[in-house]
């Protein structure tokens, strides 16, 4: 193999991969932005930073700091086929409303997570811990799926993360 050849290829992958990890780490108001571009984006609009820390201090969990960006931001968004939860009066959009509830139905549910979404299929929920790690909770499931290292790459991942976990619940229901 010639030698350019080789590190030519290698400068491309690591080109790449720096692509990839600048992607992963973008900015969450920048990703909510890019989806409203594609989607009717709904909002309950910016919220005062002393109900985001009432809503932490009722769950006794420590929010991931672009949790805290995007509820500040938006406090709930509504696209495409997702609503994402966050700081809102209308329990199905409350972060803290379906958290309670996850905990009240299922003494297993983690302690450390919040919930970010409602999957809508057999109560399972995407959790988010103060890491900023995504997780996937299941009642029936020892432990934790992890669906995203952030909420920006977890938003990103989209209607295709959605998707194959309808179709991942749905064999599991049959």
């Amino acid at each position: 193999m010639d030698l350019r050849f080789r590190n030519q290829f290698i400068y491309l992958y690591i080109n790449d991969m720096f692509f990839k990890i600048n992607k992963m780490k973008k900015n969450i108001i920048d990703v909510i932005n890019s989806l409203g571009e594609t989607d009717e984006l709904f909002s309950v609009g910016e919220v005062d930073p002393s109900e985001i820390v009432k809503a932490a201090k009722t769950l006794g969990v420590k929010f991931a700091r672009d949790f805290v960006e995007y509820t500040r931001k938006f406090g709930s968004i509504s696209v495409g086929n997702m609503e994402l939860c966050g700081i809102d009066d209308e329990w199905n959009c409350s972060t803290v409303e379906q958290t309670q509830e996850m905990r009240k139905l299922y003494p297993n549910f983690p302690k450390d997570c919040y919930v970010i979404e409602n999957l809508g299929i057999d109560d399972a929920v995407a959790v988010q811990k103060s890491n900023g790690k995504v997780y996937q909770f299941a009642e029936g499931y020892e432990e934790l799926e992890l669906l995203a290292d952030s909420l920006s790459e977890y938003l990103l991942a989209g209607n295709k993360l959605r998707d194959e976990r309808s179709e991942f619940w749905k064999s599991q229901s049959e």
